[in-house]
């Protein structure tokens, strides 16, 4: 526990750079600076599912392959539904995401496990996915429009922001009672930092931030902590080791969509959000099962 608090410490020092850096650099190079970070850090923190999910069990040819077989059935079903029943795909990605930002945001306060706590988890990341897209929504509702094929207005987005935060307090009320007033004001500060940087960055540099900084570093953490028992230098080496590959891989699809698509941005945009969903759903799947544990 006080590891992960002084990790919060250091993200929100790094909160504060990114906000100077939205300021200070160049669009394109944020832009850029942007992609590279959520395609090798923020895919990247779910390079070792492989060995969470089979943690303390011998790995055969068969066993492994079979999983990668899955996994990657998987990513593709997900990234391809995004072009076949869009709307609904959507709605899962923007839920299933929202709940594993919000489940993986308050695992470090040992909090239950119940149908109240699940909804809360997903209201919660919910309120923050649509915090971004309704504070850049001159950006998102583009991407938004050429995903599901349908006219979005500003307002559609408010409201389900508003309905996602009533709930997050409400729930947040009743579930979070036990915690001290001082770690709730914190929390409360977190949240407000975060939407400031939505709110003064681009699409891009937001999200990035927030998955990078807020969702994948914290994530990390719990992996290393999950595979290895502790979190130190050569925990973290070994970690970094067993991603290698899956990190060049991300850095090479970078690079050639990057070439392909830098003049269309918004289709650019369009595709990693569906490439993100794809991966999303197994690696949910996954990490659900180290908080079950």
């Amino acid at each position: 526990m006080k590891h992960i608090s002084k990790l919060y410490e250091y993200i929100l020092v790094a909160s504060v750079f990114s906000l100077w850096a939205a300021i200070q650099l160049p669009e394109n190079v944020e832009i850029f600076v942007g992609y590279f970070m959520i395609l090798t850090v923020g895919i990247g923190h779910g390079a070792n599912d492989l060995k969470i999910y089979f943690r303390n069990k011998e790995l055969g040819i068969r066993k492994t392959a079979g999983f990668i077989s899955i996994y990657a059935v998987a990513v593709l079903l997900g990234f391809g539904t995004f072009f076949i029943i869009p709307k609904i795909t959507l709605s899962l990605f923007i839920l299933v995401s929202g709940f594993h930002f919000g489940q993986e945001h308050f695992e470090r306060f040992s909090v239950q496990t119940t149908w109240a706590h699940n909804i809360f988890y997903t209201a919660y990341g919910t309120s923050i996915i649509i915090a971004l897209l309704y504070l850049q929504s001159a950006s998102s509702i583009p991407i938004l429009e050429e995903l599901v094929d349908l006219k979005l207005l500003p307002w559609h987005l408010q409201y389900v922001l508003y309905g996602s935060t009533i709930t997050t307090i409400l729930l947040g009320v009743l579930l979070l009672r036990k915690l001290s007033m001082y770690t709730l004001l914190k929390e409360l500060f977190y949240y407000v930092v975060i939407l400031l940087i939505f709110n003064v960055s681009s699409l891009v540099w937001g999200f990035a931030i927030y998955f990078i900084l807020w969702h994948s570093l914290p994530s990390i953490h719990h992996q290393i902590a999950h595979l290895y028992g502790d979190v130190h230098r050569g925990s973290i080496w070994d970690y970094v080791k067993a991603s290698s590959l899956y990190w060049l891989a991300a850095l090479i699809f970078l690079y050639i969509l990057y070439s392909i698509l830098n003049e269309q941005a918004t289709l650019f945009l369009t595709i990693i959000v569906a490439f993100l969903g794809g991966i999303t759903f197994p690696h949910v799947l996954v990490m659900h099962r180290i908080h079950e544990e």
